[in-house]
């Protein structure tokens, strides 16, 4: 993972694909599926890593618990902001979002570092991997297979 892109960065041009933003915010609208996740599992396919269930766990433990201490709450401010025509607030509160996602997103890459190995594993492997939730979920698992056929057609393009 040494030539690789940051996370951080990876993640920014993975979102300028517009699919790519639109399946990720379903999956977190309509299932409750954290963006960073997603984008984590994504990052560790580019990077050839074998998916791990222990790391995967690791991964989806911590997202979730750095979504609802920090970003659901500002995620719903931001929303009541942009309802009640606050436009400012709406800005400011996004910014701080965004820098709470960039934090996240880093701190989910060094929990990554500790998976070695390196091989051609599929983006749906690490996606199946850190939503378990898809067994329960036909809707979702269209979704996510989606978001790695997104995935591995940007990385066979660029």
């Amino acid at each position: 993972m040494d030539n690789e892109p940051t996370l951080w960065r990876f993640a920014l041009g993975l979102w300028r694909d517009k699919n790519v933003e639109r399946v990720c915010l379903r999956l977190q609208d309509d299932y409750g599926v954290p963006v960073a996740t997603l984008l984590v599992a994504l990052w560790l396919a580019r990077g050839g890593r074998r998916p791990d269930a222990a790391l995967g766990r690791r991964l989806s433990g911590h997202t979730e618990r750095f979504e609802e201490r920090y970003l659901r709450p500002l995620r719903a401010v931001r929303r009541r902001a942009a309802e009640d025509g606050a436009a400012e607030l709406k800005r400011q509160i996004q910014e701080a979002e965004l820098e709470g996602e960039r934090l996240l997103l880093e701190q989910l890459a060094g929990l990554a570092r500790t998976q070695p190995g390196e091989g051609t594993e599929t983006a749906l492997g690490w996606l199946l991997l850190v939503v378990p939730e898809v067994a329960q979920c036909e809707g979702l698992q269209a979704l996510l297979e989606e978001l790695a056929a997104l995935s591995e057609s940007r990385a066979a393009s660029g």
